[in-house]
């Protein structure tokens, strides 16, 4: 049993030091330039090794995602159950939370959108790691859904679906984050990061609330 366990952890300990080089490698070159060579290098393992425990660099991009997502997942957890029951202010702290996200971790956001907006997934990557990512990216969503649920119960949110809000919420910041100064394509609109995210306070409020409620916020 001891030994067992021992190769299992060991087992761990590898599969964690590959993911680990892949994320320095698309981290620097992106999806297309990196190479399973790059990636041999990084993680200082063998080509066999990773083959092992990989199919192959598909696979090492997810299991790279993976991390960045489960780290988006916590921070939505952790404003859900710490910042009181106010649901609209739960959800403007839910939408600072992705906002942080998208600035301070944008390789891994990067990545995020390459997957949920521009990459054709491979039918042969592992089914383990693939509901894993769906399952987080269901969970984060999940978080904003029951954030929406209570303003709907509250009388505050008129909404008729919270989890197709959440998913609509979701794109919409995407594309209006991605459209500011600190895109070098798009820094010809003149909008800085500051402005664009209080502009998205004001809007999710106002499609969000129901009429009557208090529009001074």
């Amino acid at each position: 049993m001891e030994a067992k366990r021992r190769r299992e952890q060991e087992r761990r300990a590898r599969w964690e030091q590959i993911v680990d080089g892949a994320r320095r490698v698309f981290f620097e070159k992106g999806y297309h330039r990196a190479t399973i060579e790059d990636i041999e290098k990084a993680s200082g393992l063998t080509r066999g090794s990773i083959y092992y425990h990989f199919s192959g660099k598909d696979e090492l991009y997810i299991a790279v995602l993976v991390q960045g997502v489960r780290l988006l997942r916590d921070e939505l957890r952790w404003v859900s159950h710490g910042h009181g029951t106010d649901p609209e202010e739960l959800a403007l702290r839910l939408l600072e939370a992705y906002c942080d996200f998208y600035r301070d971790q944008k390789e891994y956001h990067r990545i995020l959108q390459y997957f949920t907006f521009g990459w054709d997934c491979k039918e042969d990557l592992g089914k383990d790691l693939v509901e894993e990512i769906n399952r987080l990216i269901f969970e984060c969503l999940q978080e904003v859904t029951t954030a929406l649920e209570r303003g709907m119960k509250e009388g505050r949110f008129a909404i008729e679906d919270p989890f197709l809000e959440s998913v609509q919420l979701w794109c919409m910041v995407d594309s209006a984050l991605g459209k500011t100064i600190d895109n070098p394509r798009t820094a010809f609109l003149g909008i800085d990061w500051e402005t664009m995210r209080a502009g998205l306070r004001r809007n999710i409020l106002k499609n969000l609330r129901a009429k009557g409620v208090d529009q001074t916020s």
